[in-house]
């Protein structure tokens, strides 16, 4: 496992499975955060996941890595942010 790459899933995921095969992200090494965790997406849509983590093969390097660990850092992709009220 790595830092950065598309997050493993469940066996029982099936759906999940089949989407990323068809699109080589089981290829990759899997990570704790990646490009899906950044922009917020969860588990319960598998093809959107998939055509997200897909986008990693195209993107990989040194510098889009260190941009989502600094977007994890910084939070990106939380849903549990609380908006101040004006």
């Amino acid at each position: 496992m790595s830092i950065v790459g598309p997050r493993p899933c469940l066996p029982s995921q099936t759906e999940l499975i089949e989407a990323r095969r068809a699109r080589g992200v089981n290829e990759l090494r899997p990570g704790v955060t990646g490009i899906s965790q950044v922009q917020g997406i969860d588990m319960s849509d598998p093809k959107k996941l998939a055509e997200v983590d897909a986008l990693y093969i195209e993107q990989s390097g040194l510098l889009c890595d260190l941009r989502l660990i600094l977007a994890t850092l910084i939070g990106a992709g939380r849903g549990d942010r609380v908006r101040k009220k004006a």
